[in-house]
Parts: structure tokens; sequence; C-alpha cells
């Protein structure tokens, strides 16, 4: 009866973390408006629980604007909610256009709290056309932006939430929305919030846009901006408020408040019986009505410059693999800069500075896609530090994992742009739709997969990845659990045909590090980023009597399905037969088995 009661437990557990992820625990909402004299409109996006939670700072928005119409949208979340944020930006957009093409507004006013901040980013964003919904179809610039005087953050984590431990945060509570954060990835819930976490697509792209607005825009066109944050925030730090890449172009106020907490900046608005403002009253009400030229000299904090540098014009990013602990990046770059000279100093070459990554995280997508979101940070500071950097001038030379970031990026990054790409050991799918990103110019030049002859870790750990997308019809490689795949040992199928700008070589001798053992190559990989995009490198590496793989790696990964499963079935015989003898030595075989697949 015992047994009986466990295995119906299991499955009600089973059956709990698979329906979970179904339910909205949220709502899309709304858009209340009230109308007063259809001069001046307010938007005011509330907090993640809604406008019912903070009722002292609607009622402060209406109190500073009696006389402005006010549009509210009423969304309402759980941290658990899975409602999709694009939706929300849309809503709120859509909203704005219609108000303004009806009114004329003379002035309009952006104002949100925590999420709500965000959102009207997004929004704000939108409304002059930077959009990036997937497949959706870009609508273009709309005639409320240029009615708009000023956006105003209130604790808003504008670079997004984010991963690492708030200063103010303690470490229970960070214990314990890390531990949600598993569960809400585990059961597919919390997808609201995880789309608004640091290097999120939904965050990553906006930041992109966000550079790329403000310097497109003339000064004096620019709207005002204003962050205000408390500095006892529990949940935002300043430098994610302020967000210094992305989020503060020339003009921008900052401003912290002594003494409140993330929740108490939009509770303790009023004293003295509710007839007197607080100093945060004070500063929000002075943030949402002062001009530029009005703030006292000394109200805002002082906020360092971000240190640009104008004579880079080439920005070239060098990827290794997750365990490569080789000097090839490092030899690479030597290269770039004898092959150039006194070039270089136009040219950024980025290291490779993400940690070692062990086997284990790596089998699972969202420990890979860390990884993607470290590189987009990257990308993000670049373009911001470097203002005479194109999108289009980015160039890309990536080894096994290398290669997944590039390749998962791109798919998930719609603001994300490569000129020439260098892959050798490459882990992506040999699905992987090149053709596609070429025709909507994501991928502007040339894209080079070298294919070694004795690379056994492509040819048998991510095909069987590659034989499970290939058994079930995949022909388009879409990320999730099966977006690695064997194309650095097979090549890639989709792109070859697009005026000659994919090439597969297939092979060169060597194992998996092959393309970088020798300076030679070193030499000429450096020559193709830099001097000679059109380099061939089949004329270069390839002979027509070259090598081929050995027959037993052919076989080997050819049968990488049945060697996953012998594998597989050999660590859960032993840690039965570990079951069987005693808890404590099962405990113990985890234990090893963990740590060695996290070190390997």
């Amino acid at each position: 009866m015992g047994s009986v009661l466990k295995l119906l437990g299991l499955i009600s557990v089973l059956i709990i973390f698979c329906v979970l992820r179904y339910f909205d625990f949220g709502t899309v909402g709304q858009i209340e408006t009230t109308y007063r004299d259809h001069k001046t409109l307010v938007v005011y996006a509330p907090s993640l629980g809604g406008r019912t939670s903070r009722p002292e700072l609607e009622r402060l928005v209406r109190e500073t604007y009696p006389a402005a119409d006010l549009l509210i949208p009423t969304y309402s979340h759980q941290w658990a909610s899975n409602i999709n944020p694009y939706e929300i930006t849309q809503k709120i957009e859509t909203a704005i256009d219609a108000e303004d093409k009806k009114y004329h507004y003379e002035k309009i006013v952006l104002f949100g709290y925590s999420t709500g901040g965000l959102l009207l980013r997004k929004v704000l964003l939108w409304g002059y056309g930077y959009e990036d919904r997937p497949e959706q179809q870009v609508r273009g610039r709309h005639d409320w932006v240029e009615r708009i005087e000023r956006y105003v953050s209130l604790a808003a984590p504008n670079r997004g939430w984010p991963y690492h431990k708030p200063t103010n945060l303690d470490d229970y509570k960070y214990a314990f929305g890390s531990i949600a954060l598993e569960v809400g990835r585990l059961t597919g819930t919390g997808r609201f919030i995880a789309s608004l976490m640091q290097g999120a697509p939904f965050v990553a792209n906006m930041r992109i846009q966000w550079i790329d607005l403000f310097r497109s825009l003339p000064a004096n066109q620019h709207p005002l901006v204003v962050h205000l944050l408390g500095n006892k925030d529990e949940l935002v730090d300043r430098e994610d408020s302020i967000d210094l890449e992305a989020g503060s172009p020339e003009g921008v106020i900052f401003k912290s408040l002594e003494g409140f907490s993330h929740g108490e900046i939009a509770s303790r608005l009023y004293q003295g019986g509710g007839k007197e403002l607080t100093a945060a009253g004070e500063a929000i009400q002075m943030a949402l009505t002062k001009t530029r030229y009005e703030f006292p000299s000394d109200w805002a904090d002082k906020v360092g410059a971000l240190h640009t540098d104008p004579d880079v014009k080439q920005l070239i990013f060098v990827m290794h693999g997750i365990r490569d602990e080789s000097p090839w990046p490092a030899e690479v770059k030597q290269s770039i800069d004898i092959l150039i000279g006194d070039a270089s100093k136009g040219v950024k070459v980025i290291p490779p500075l993400y940690r070692r990554f062990a086997m284990l995280p790596f089998l699972f997508y969202w420990d890979r896609q860390s990884n993607v979101r470290w590189f987009m940070d990257q990308y993000t500071e670049a373009r911001a530090m470097y203002p005479n950097l194109r999108d289009t001038d980015v160039d890309f030379i990536g080894h096994s994992n290398g290669t997944y970031i590039l390749a998962s990026a791109l798919q998930n990054y719609q603001v994300l742009k490569i000129r020439n790409v260098f892959f050798a050991g490459s882990v992506v799918p040999m699905h992987y739709r090149w053709d596609k990103l070429m025709r909507d110019d994501r991928v502007t030049g040339r894209v080079w997969n070298i294919c070694a002859a004795g690379d056994w870790v492509v040819a048998i750990f991510p095909q069987f990845f590659q034989q499970i997308s290939d058994l079930i019809g995949n022909e388009d490689a879409k990320p999730g659990v099966l977006d690695i795949g064997a194309a650095g040992f097979r090549g890639f199928r989709h792109g070859t045909g697009d005026e000659d700008r994919l090439f597969n070589l297939t092979y060169i001798a060597g194992p998996h590090i092959a393309a970088f053992e020798t300076k030679a190559r070193v030499d000429d990989i450096a020559r193709y980023v830099t001097l000679d995009p059109k380099l061939n490198f089949l004329d270069l590496w390839w002979s027509k009597n070259g090598p081929e793989p050995e027959r037993s790696l052919q076989i080997a990964s050819n049968l990488s399905w049945l060697i996953w499963i012998l594998g597989l079935g050999l660590i859960a015989f032993i840690g039965i037969v570990c079951y069987r003898r005693s808890w404590s030595l099962f405990a113990i075989y985890w234990v090893v088995l963990l740590g060695v697949l996290n070190s390997w």
C-alpha cells in the first residue's frame, strides 16, 4: 500500500509540474482612461501587483495633474505570472496612440513604478518605431512621441531584474527568490518575471534600442528622463536603475531618496494626516512637473560619465568553448594587432571572459543561456562605449560553445547584427537557418564553418541532439532543448547557396581544436576578420586528397544515440546498485557523479 501511495504522490507531483505552465497567474487587464482637459496625457504604469497595490501613488499622480487626462493599465500579476510583457506593451502603446489621435495632446508624460517603469520604457521605444517582437511586422513611428515631454521611472530596474543579490536584500529573501526562479523554470511558471530579468531578450533588445534612439534624436528633441530610487531599495541597485551603459544619455537626472525602500518609496508619500507630502512625495511631484532647468543645482545625484572611445569602428568577438583554456584567443588578438598595425586603435577585440563551463550545465538549455545573456551584456556595453561603431561592423570568431553563443543570440535578440563569422568545432544544429538571417540582413557578410576530421566531441555528444531533431523532422532550429547539433562535424544545410556567403569546409586534419592549432591558421583567421573578408579557406586549408573522418568515428557518430543510452543506462544501473546497498552510499554516488559532471 505504501508503494502505491508513493507512486500516486509522484504522479501527482509530475502532473502539477506539467499543468502549472498553462495557467496565467495574472491578467493583461484593460486600459482605463480618466478624461479632463485633453491637453495633457499622463500615463501611469503601476508595479507588478497592479494599481491597487499602491493607492497612495495613484492619488499623488492625480493630485499632481488634476486637469490632465490619465491613462492607467489595469494589469495585475503574481510572481508566478505567465503573461507576455510584449502583449502588455502593445496594449499600452496602442491606447496612447489612439488617445493622441483623438485629442492631439500638447504634452504626454510617462510615469512608471518598478516593473511599470520597465514596461513604459519599452512603450516609448515602440512609439518611436523600435519594435522587436519576434515574427511581428514593425508598425513604424507613431506621431504621439512628438508630444512626449518626459519619462519618469520610480524604483525601476532599468537594466532588468537582477540575478545577483542586490546590496540591501537580505540573504534569506535572496535565497527564496533564487529557489522561486528555479521552481518557475521547472514548472514553466513565472515567465513574466523571467522575461524582465537582466539579459532577457525583452530587456537586452530594449537597452540597445535605447542607445540607438538617443543617438539618432537631435539633442533638442530628447525627452526629459528622470530616475528616482530609494537608497534602501532592496530589489534594485543604484547601477541597475541608472543603467549607465544604455539608460543615461546626456541630461538624464538621477535622484536617490534617503531612507526609502522599494515599497516605501511608493507608499510613504503623505504625512501629517495625509495633508503634507513626504520627501518621496515631493521628489516624485518635482520629477513629474519641473522642467530640466527648474531643478535645484544640488537636487540630483552626481553620476559619472561613461568613458567612450570614438576611434573604435570595428568590434571582433572571440569566444572559446566550455572547457577551453588554451591560449588561442590571445594569439588571435596578437595576430590581429600585428596585421593591422597602427589601425588597431580602431579595432576592439573582445576576449572570452565568461567563466569555465562544465559539461553538465551545457546539456541544459537554461544554463546554456547564461553565457548568451552575458554575451549580450558585452555587446550592449560595447555599443554604448564606442559611439562610432555601426551595428554592421561587428565580426565573430567562435569555437565550440562560442559558436552556440552567437547562434542562440541571433535567434533570441532581434537587435543583434553580425558581419563576418568564423566557426570551428561548432555545436550548432545542422539545420540552423543562416539563409533567413542573411535575407533579413542580420548577418551581412560571410560565414565559414570549419569541420575537423578528428572532432569526436561534436561527432558524438551534440550529434545525439541532432539525431533527435532529425528524427522528429525539425527543419528550422528553434530555441530550446534541441538547439545544439553537429554542424561542426557534418556542416550546415541551409544557406550554402545564398550568394556564396555560407561555406562548409569538410575536413581539415586534427581534433576539436584543430582550426587554432598552428600559427599559420591563426594568422589566416585574423586576416579574414580584418583585411580580407573574401579570404577562401578552401584554397588555404582544404586538400582534394585531404583527411576524412576515420571509419570508427563515423560509426560512433551514427550510433551516438546508442552511446548516450548505454552511458545513461550505466549511470542509472550503478545508482540502483548503490540505492539497494544503502541510502548513504546512494547519496555519496550522486554527489561524486554531479561533482565529476560539473568539473569535466
